[in-house]
């Protein structure tokens, strides 16, 4: 029986207002002002530390980070914090090569409990990094956490403080390696720690995702839906990131065996560690979600037994409307599967004695269903790479994502509404129950295998299957089902699934749309037996809007002064290869970076300067030669003689450079010792492939590096360079300045303009 289109039009668009609406649902809270009770927490009085902390970038190792930390101290102190400074060297041994090492100063604010005893003296830490990147004075990244934990500090103070003694650790370095949190641990141990909240931020907007918990997380999400804040967030991120290798502060707490949440505002991501994430981009709103769930969690935590936190099981989670978090163990979540399997075919049984379901239909319909899915992610890897066609120069930006991306994202869900409606199409002359049956007997199959193999993910389908059925049920017993009751399961569907592609779409980029499309066609699979009424213009127009959309978004892309193309200019004196050279990071050059490498730089290996960058990632050209002084080499002790050595030594920067770098051959090392870190052989062959052999970099405000080695008989070759922040006055006059259009490409290992004086030593 065919539906009637007029109600179908009627209930799509109820639909789809109830899609924008969890979509606008899903924003922070607006920015408080200075003037809300002192117990409360206010992005303005927020703001104003900021102030203080963003003025210019402060990466470790540099005076303005000395700065912040000196700032970051004292506002601590004056608010009425226990506040210790501990400073010292470390080595992330379990990095790999090439190992992050760095001098770093921690700051640790203490607020002491009323009632410690209660969590048997287990201290809530909260932890935010205050170190920014080279390229960028860090607003959100992480100043907005820095500034949104003093002002919790304040709050809390106000409040009359917690029974749980309360900590701030604001760590150094995290942007090169989590070395901070890696000295705290180190110095520490996390025994002492209830539960552990690391805030960050990978943008300048919006809302502020629980993203990462620790294992067996039950009762720390029970706490995070209680906090009477909005809790965004949901299982499925926690799914994929723990198998992602991304890391933050976080990864170091959780390594050691801690418990607790890692949170972070995602949006504006063009802002992220570039010279754009300032004050003046930064989201009032979204520092204002962040200390409310900081003050939130506080007050939740700060009252609990810290002990109760350790559970044996994940929770699966999702919130609704960013009000509510729903929650329920991952054995409920097997429990519920088991259920969607029975119920799906105990219907189909039903329906086939009934004769209104006929296996072969069924079956056709889950496999348009599942054409559908894969058609759509095909149509988001080609429209990308046809965007890349025609606007090349988008590679020169981080993850290749368009400043226009709006154009994009709106161009390529309606491409992705265009497979679902053609499908539409093709099933429409099938029974109303069949079409039911097959598009649920593709989201069984999705519920069962992730409740299975990744339970936090079964939620985004188990709801809208659930719902399905009882409209399936209600089909067979009537003979037919009305819009209203089919687009039930497309509503549930609708609530879960918009706010996530959107959220997919920003953590994953355009580059990986592909992803975010199947996404949103797999839960557009539950529109199809309303979608079947409809003409075919239905899938000619939004095809036809896609690509106009698309062409828009194309027309716009260009570069100026507030959207910048990114580039790097980088300049290496080689002592030991008695060579000059220009490299560039990118695949092409652009108007500055080919006056300075010229019209056919050459495609080059640079791991022997930058041993974090992939191969073949540069491009090169001979340079002027400028006489910069490489590293000092010292022997500081050996005791070798003419067996096997043990050799300390120190490599330090005589031009006051950034980092240090020193590479040495694997095959000659036993053991290596800094800070009181062994790492024996197998810890130093680690990706030593990947670098070319064991490589050390070593930042701080200490300009000496020292190591001990025991290595075998013979001399040992020292491969020492050291790396400035920008262009040394003298480099920068070759290469002119730095076009308007442009902006230093933000910071990933490398600085974006940088110079390296390198030579080889024997010791």
């Amino acid at each position: 029986m065919q539906l009637d289109r007029r109600p179908v039009l009627g209930v799509l668009a109820a639909i789809a207002l109830l899609g924008a609406l969890a979509v606008v649902a899903f924003a922070p809270p607006a920015a408080r002002s200075g003037d809300v009770p002192a117990r409360e927490f206010s992005a303005q009085r927020a703001v104003a530390h900021l102030e203080q902390i963003a003025q210019r970038p402060h990466p470790t190792g540099t005076p303005d980070n000395a700065r912040v930390r000196s700032y970051v101290a004292d506002t601590a102190r004056s608010l009425g914090a226990q506040v210790e400074v501990d400073s010292g060297d470390v080595v992330r041994a379990g990095w790999g090569n090439p190992f992050p090492a760095a001098h770093v100063h921690n700051v640790l604010a203490r607020l002491p409990g009323t009632d410690p005893q209660r969590s048997g003296g287990k201290t809530l830490l909260l932890v935010a990094h205050y170190d920014s990147v080279p390229t960028g004075p860090g607003a959100a990244d992480n100043g907005a956490a820095v500034a949104g934990l003093l002002e919790t500090i304040r709050a809390l103070k106000a409040r009359g403080g917690t029974p749980n003694d309360v900590a701030f650790l604001f760590t150094d370095a995290e942007e090169i390696g989590g070395l901070g949190a890696e000295r705290f641990v180190r110095s520490r141990g996390v025994d002492g720690l209830g539960a552990v909240l690391n805030w960050e931020a990978r943008g300048s907007s919006g809302p502020v995702l629980m993203f990462e918990t620790s294992v067996g997380n039950a009762e720390l999400i029970d706490a995070y839906a209680d906090t009477g804040t909005r809790p965004a967030g949901n299982s499925l991120a926690y799914e994929i990131y723990q198998r992602m290798p991304n890391g933050t502060d976080f990864t170091v707490f959780k390594d050691a065996g801690a418990r607790g949440l890692n949170a972070a505002f995602l949006d504006g991501f063009h802002d992220y560690h570039s010279p754009h994430d300032d004050i003046a981009n930064l989201d009032q709103d979204s520092l204002q979600h962040h200390g409310e769930t900081m003050l939130g969690l506080v007050d939740r935590l700060g009252s609990t037994d810290l002990r109760t936190l350790a559970a044996a099981d994940n929770a699966v989670y999702f919130d609704l409307f960013a009000r509510v978090l729903v929650h329920y163990p991952s054995w409920v979540a097997l429990l519920l599967a088991v259920a969607t399997v029975l119920g799906l075919g105990a219907l189909v049984v039903l329906g086939v004695r009934r004769r209104a379901l006929h296996v072969t239909g069924v079956l056709a319909v889950a496999a348009v269903s599942v054409g559908a899915v894969a058609v759509t992610a095909a149509v988001g890897v080609g429209l990308w790479q046809l965007v890349l066609a025609v606007r090349p120069g988008l590679s020169a930006l981080p993850l290749e994502e368009p400043y226009e991306r709006g154009w994009f994202v709106a161009g390529f869900l309606l491409a992705a509404a265009a497979v679902v409606f053609a499908a539409a199409g093709v099933v429409r002359h099938r029974e109303q129950a069949e079409v039911l049956a097959g598009v649920l007997l593709v989201g069984t199959v999705v519920v069962a295998a992730t409740a299975v193999t990744v339970p936090g993910a079964s939620y985004l389908l188990q709801w809208p299957v659930l719902a399905g059925l009882v409209v399936l049920g209600l089909c067979l017993r009537r003979g037919h089902a009305g819009a209203v009751l089919l687009g039930l399961p497309a509503a549930v569907t609708v609530v879960l699934f918009a706010p996530l592609v959107g959220a997919v779409l920003v953590a994953l980029g355009l580059q990986l749309a592909a992803v975010a499309l199947a996404l949103a066609a797999l839960g557009g699979l539950l529109l199809l037996p309303l979608l079947t009424p409809l003409r075919r213009a239905a899938v000619v127009l939004p095809a036809v809007v896609a690509l106009a959309l698309v062409g828009t978004g194309l027309a716009r892309s260009g570069f100026e002064r507030t959207e910048p193309r990114t580039n790097a200019l980088l300049y290496v004196h080689d002592l030991t290869e008695n060579s000059s050279t220009w490299l560039t990071r990118a695949d092409e050059t652009d108007a500055w970076t080919s006056a300075v490498l010229g019209a056919s730089p050459r495609r080059t290996r640079a791991t022997t300067y930058f041993p974090q960058e992939g191969p073949d990632s540069f491009l090169a050209a001979d340079a002027p030669r400028i006489d910069l002084l490489p590293p000092e080499v010292k022997v500081l002790a050996d005791d070798g003689g003419g067996g096997p050595r043990t050799v300390r030594f120190s490599v330090s920067s005589r031009r006051d450079a950034w980092r240090i770098v020193v590479r040495l051959p694997q095959n000659r090392l036993r053991e290596c010792t800094f800070a009181g870190t062994r790492m024996d052989a197998a810890t130093l062959s680690k990706d030593a492939d990947y670098t070319g052999g064991v490589v050390f970099q070593y930042t701080g405000d200490s300009d000496t590096f020292e190591l001990s080695c025991a290595v075998t008989p013979g001399p040992l070759p020292v491969d020492a360079s050291d790396q400035t922040i920008g262009l040394p006055d003298e480099v920068a006059a070759l290469a002119g300045p730095r076009p308007e259009d442009t902006a230093p490409m933000p910071f990933g290992f490398t600085p974006a303009d940088t110079a390296v004086a390198r030579h080889v030593v024997e010791i």
